[in-house]
């Protein structure tokens, strides 16, 4: 059973938490932010201190009632996965998470790398795969709704920065209304060419 996954990026800063089982305590947010610090700081350290010349530093912390274990990608963001001992195949379900968060975070033109991770489409695809692997005991299924209007910086190639609205939530029927915000979706349909 996969009981959390955390996503910390390369300074340390906790960019995404999701807890999937309804035993585990609730921590605060504070402690959320402790937490992937302190994991930060001690994987660093054990990279160091390692007898073994190149070590990349902790990849699994084992207990007698789970396991967290860290994938550590090229760019240094930390995928972090608390689960049950008795889970199979972590490698791979690590690698999975990996492939979720690269389509929908990376791929993202209004993500940042070093921000907090807001993607209904991951969190929806996260559920799936936990889901797939046997991991899930929560008593909602989906995540819970985001504001349906956001605010996102594009940058163009003189580095201008706009601050565009757009809907998450666009009603098909509407998207022709003049009346309707100038958003990214309604931009993308009149043919100005941006390839939303």
């Amino acid at each position: 059973m996969i009981f959390s996954i955390y996503i910390i990026n390369k300074a340390g800063g906790l960019v995404y938490n999701k807890d999937y089982s309804e035993g585990l305590s609730k921590l605060t947010s504070n402690e959320y932010l402790v937490l992937a610090g302190t994991f930060h700081g001690v994987h660093a350290i054990t990279s160091k201190i390692s007898p073994v010349p190149g070590s990349s530093g902790i990849e699994m912390l084992e207990t007698d009632t789970f396991r967290i274990h860290c994938f550590q990608t090229l760019t240094g963001t930390k995928f972090l996965l608390v689960a049950d001992p008795q889970q199979p195949s972590i490698d791979h379900t690590m690698k999975k998470i990996y492939e979720c968060y690269s389509d929908y975070c990376v791929k993202n033109p209004f993500q940042n790398p070093e921000m907090p991770i807001r993607s209904e489409q991951f969190d929806v695809h996260l559920l799936k795969l936990v889901k797939s692997v046997g991991g899930l005991v929560v008593s909602h299924t989906l995540p819970q709704p985001y504001n349906t209007t956001t605010t996102a910086t594009a940058t163009t190639i003189n580095n201008n920065q706009y601050n565009v609205p757009y809907n998450t939530n666009i009603d098909p029927s509407a998207q022709g209304s003049s009346n309707l915000p100038p958003t990214l979706p309604n931009i993308a349909s009149s043919g100005l060419g941006l390839g939303v």
